[in-house]
């Protein structure tokens, strides 16, 4: 299992920011884990996971275009979790829960829960050829979401960077347990609102880059 790398709270962060983050009731860490249980209550409502929020950006489009489903979101910058947390009350939402654990350390939590929807925009591409392995998409990765998903589930993926496009195609489809849906470039999910146009979906389109989006669902005939 790959350690998360980076800084997770920004220097500028204040106390009473923590306080007000660890408090709020959408919001848990590992001093609250018995707060993910509810979910598992929860079988006639559909259940979404987001990857790697940022600002919550998709996360709160996704949450008000379907109001009668629950998401749960990871992130372990907690410079996105106060500003998540700031949309979450300003737009009165109440079916988000997120936290500042990384996937496999919220993967402990939720190995039991199955989401209907898992989106993963934009992950760190960490291009430089040394750092490749530091990729949250891996083998170890995609074993992991072998567990949380169901014949009907769908995990949708966008990159700009064309390398780690390529290693989540190979990854994917050498597994044999997924089908690929989609693979587009032509940003019509990002259009057409059923994906949210990020920041850095819109930073890819000022610099002119390829954005490569990838839907896989469980191969039904092999499984």
């Amino acid at each position: 299992m790959l350690p998360f790398y980076g800084r997770r709270l920004s220097r500028n962060t204040k106390n009473f920011q923590l306080d007000s983050l660890k408090s709020f009731e959408f919001f848990f860490d590992t001093n609250r884990s018995t707060f993910i249980e509810k979910f598992s209550l929860l079988k006639t409502t559909p259940l979404n996971l987001e990857i790697g929020f940022g600002t919550g950006e998709n996360l709160v489009f996704q949450s008000q275009k379907y109001k009668h489903e629950n998401f749960i979101a990871c992130d372990p910058f907690i410079s996105g979790s106060l500003k998540l947390k700031k949309k979450i009350e300003s737009e009165d939402l109440s079916n988000i829960f997120f936290t500042n654990l990384d996937y496999f350390e919220l993967y402990k939590l939720i190995n039991r829960l199955t989401f209907r929807k898992i989106y993963i925009l934009f992950p760190d591409p960490w291009p430089k050829k040394r750092h490749k392995k530091r990729r949250l998409i891996n083998l170890e990765f995609i074993s992991s979401l072998k567990k949380v998903i169901s014949c009907d589930s769908k995990i949708f993926i966008a990159t700009d960077d064309q390398d780690y496009a390529n290693q989540i195609k190979k990854l994917f489809l050498n597994e044999k347990f997924f089908d690929r849906e989609l693979f587009s470039s032509n940003y019509t999910h990002f259009c057409n609102n059923i994906l949210c146009p990020t920041k850095y979906f819109r930073k890819a389109m000022n610099l002119k880059k390829k954005v490569n989006l990838f839907i896989f669902k469980q191969n039904k005939k092999k499984n």
